[in-house]
């Protein structure tokens, strides 16, 4: 099953062309500059699509390299923390950058919800937020993020999602 997902696109331009192929033996009025035309659009097709398709891989690796890189720098030291030091008192610039993390948990949401994170990796990212909402200081600043109706709204769905 694999193999035919990641080769549907030659799978159908093959079939396009076998297609054309018998057309043009079994039907005696076809003409040459109409067989040309079908085969050139078929392999138009075929070679966007697998353009198309290496575009998508880009920009997620762009995307997934980012939100890590984003995450490492900035967030997982202070999430680490707070899951070892349950009794640590979070500054101003905690608090902010705690709703900095949130506010990255919203964007990568959104992306998934476009399609542009693969569903492996969202699942990945997901168990991980669920994680590290169990921490009590994320959990309450959460909790205040997302106690009115305008404050849900502000997360893309993610709050949503992260209830499913």
């Amino acid at each position: 099953m694999k193999y035919l997902k990641r080769n549907i696109e030659f799978l159908f331009a093959c079939l396009g062309f076998i297609i054309i192929f018998f057309c043009y033996l079994f039907c005696p009025g076809m003409d040459d500059k109409l067989l040309l035309g079908l085969l050139g659009t078929v392999a138009t097709l075929y070679f966007g699509s697998i353009k198309h398709r290496i575009e998508n891989d880009k920009l997620f690796k762009e995307l997934f390299q980012g939100f890590n890189e984003k995450y490492d720098s900035r967030f997982n030291d202070l999430i680490n923390e707070l899951k070892y030091n349950k009794a640590k008192k979070l500054e101003l610039s905690e608090v902010k950058l705690i709703i900095d993390y949130l506010n990255l948990c919203s964007e990568e949401f959104l992306w998934r919800s476009k399609n542009r994170i693969p569903s492996k990796v969202w699942n990945a990212w997901k168990a991980g937020i669920k994680e590290n909402l169990k921490i009590e200081q994320v959990k309450e600043i959460y909790s205040e993020e997302t106690s009115t109706k305008n404050g849900k709204v502000s997360y893309y769905g993610l709050i949503e999602e992260l209830e499913k």
